[in-house]
């Protein structure tokens, strides 16, 4: 083979090369372009849910919140029935913090180690 033909050769092999270099740079850019979309979608969800989060951590304690005063309210309307039914009962030492323990009224442990 004569230099003109490894030339030649060598010529087609590069820009071969050339085109699939190209080919490669364009794949390479809408890929990343692709990867910018979906870490800014990821961004957005994660802002959503992060929002999302503490809404429902809101609405946990405005629940928690209404749910004790509607067990104080029946617990005083519960209070109100027991001293109408039995008025020589003395209901004043009655509270959803006590509890019966050997038949006495004690203060309810809130920790138990």
């Amino acid at each position: 083979m004569d230099r003109e033909q490894k030339l030649g050769k060598t010529e087609v092999v590069l820009e071969s090369k050339t085109v699939e270099c190209a080919r490669l740079t364009t794949a390479n850019a809408t890929l990343q372009a692709k990867v910018q979309e979906l870490s800014a979608a990821l961004a957005s969800k994660n802002q959503e849910m992060t929002t999302q989060a503490a809404n429902f951590k809101v609405e946990e304690e405005k629940l928690l919140r209404e749910s004790a005063t509607s067990f104080a309210d029946g617990f005083a309307k519960a209070l109100v029935q027991a001293a109408c039914v039995n008025p020589d009962i003395d209901v004043t030492g009655c509270s959803p913090l006590n509890e019966v323990v050997d038949g006495k009224l004690v203060p309810l442990e809130t920790s138990k180690e």
